[in-house]
């Protein structure tokens, strides 16, 4: 098995755990945005965790990208769809959600409650995240 392959079946795997992450957040966050409740431990490690998940989904996402051929531009038809969606779409929008995340994260450690702004951040970083998913792997 080549290092390409090592790469792409973890990144792949941890997928499923960075969704479950990223619905477990947006729950959490909600839940506690709506019933004005102060940040605890509970809320402060579900952030924390869905932080980790997301960067090591991303540095995983970031060698592949780089291992892969998709980083060499001027080799690719970025007119066919899956190339343009591997190639351009897929990081920069899944790089978005790590983003987005990461700024939640900071909110809920500065604040002594959640507030409906970090729970939205969190259903901006989910969507962001099942928009790019490649369904037509996941699902094969």
């Amino acid at each position: 098995m080549s290092f390409y392959q090592i790469i792409q079946h973890f990144h792949s795997g941890w997928a499923y755990l960075t969704v479950l992450v990223a619905i477990i957040f947006f729950l959490a966050v909600s839940f506690y945005a709506l019933n004005k409740k102060h940040r605890d431990s509970t809320i402060t490690k579900i952030s924390f965790y869905t932080t980790l998940v997301f960067h090591v989904q991303m540095l995983a996402g970031i060698i592949l990208y780089f291992v892969s051929g998709y980083s060499k531009w001027g080799n690719l038809n970025l007119e066919e769809d899956k190339v343009r969606l591997l190639a351009i779409e897929h990081p920069l929008i899944m790089f978005t959600a790590v983003i987005l995340i990461t700024v939640a994260n900071s909110k809920i450690k500065k604040s002594e409650t959640i507030k409906i702004p970090v729970a939205i951040l969190g259903l901006f970083a989910l969507a962001c995240v099942l928009s790019m998913i490649p369904w037509s792997a996941w699902l094969s």
